[in-house]
């Protein structure tokens, strides 16, 4: 008999859990995830009909859950950074969440992507803490094929230039991303862009035995030495970022149509 005798999930009253705020029947299968609650805000704007609305569960997670064109979705803000991120999507997954899409900001590494362009990767370098509770080091995180196909498909008919490839998962914003060394090593090896949850929804979803995907807005390039929160493009922090919610609501919408066709 081991020592922990907590159970490995925690439920209050009312089985609703602790960092989400979410109980059963609140969460949809589709869900998006984002960094910031605006986000949520913004994507209620898009929905047919909101039937949850969590604007603050007390760990600065914000939920809806409603309907958009028939397909029933969640959208959470779980946060920044891997462990925050866990947390929310353990949750999530125990009340019902199965396909998860990241709506996020990324740096690019390669000179060839510009401000504005989309991310939208096929696997992500694990240089974070969080996923070794997960898997052994030598498991990838690698997101669902059929995911990362609508994800395209949806981007670009909504007009943007998209990158598909990997990219680089770290702890934090500022020496983990900022150290010369590391940027010249995964920029000669083709890595698109940092950032700091996709490996993480990647692995969990795998995992737990969901599928995943991200898409990310390119706010900077570390290379070329542009970013938004330097002035460069301030729209896209203003705008084009909430932009992507409606065009990754339209790629659940064809993984939906691709299920009930039986593909």
């Amino acid at each position: 008999m081991g020592l922990l005798k907590l159970p490995k999930y925690v439920e209050m009253p009312g089985h609703v859990a602790p960092v989400s705020g979410l109980a059963p029947g609140q969460v949809q299968p589709y869900v998006v995830l984002t960094n910031f609650r605006e986000h949520v805000r913004r994507a209620a704007a898009l929905l047919d009909e909101v039937t949850v609305r969590l604007d603050d569960a007390g760990w600065e997670v914000s939920t809806v859950s409603g309907t958009y064109r028939g397909l029933p979705v969640t959208v959470c803000c779980a946060g920044i950074g891997s462990g925050q991120t866990s947390n929310v999507m353990e949750e999530l997954i125990n009340l019902g969440a199965r396909t998860f899409i990241q709506i996020g900001a990324t740096g690019a590494i390669q000179e060839r992507i510009a401000m504005g362009d989309i991310v939208v990767p096929t696997g992500a370098v694990r240089d974070e803490g969080q996923t070794r509770y997960y898997a052994p080091k030598r498991y990838p995180a690698v997101a669902d094929f059929d995911v990362v196909g609508a994800l395209v498909a949806a981007a670009r008919d909504s007009g943007h230039t998209v990158h598909t490839g990997i990219i680089r998962t770290t702890d934090g914003f500022y020496p983990s991303q900022r150290i010369d060394r590391y940027v010249e090593r995964y920029h000669d090896l083709g890595v698109l862009s940092v950032e700091q949850e996709v490996a993480a929804i990647l692995t969990i979803a795998a995992v737990r035995g969901c599928r995943a995907a991200a898409a990310l807005l390119v706010i900077g390039n570390l290379v070329t030495g542009e970013h938004s929160f330097n002035g460069d493009r301030p729209d896209l922090l203003e705008e084009a970022w909430f932009a992507e919610t409606r065009f990754v609501l339209d790629a659940m919408l064809r993984l939906q149509a691709a299920e009930a066709a039986g593909g």
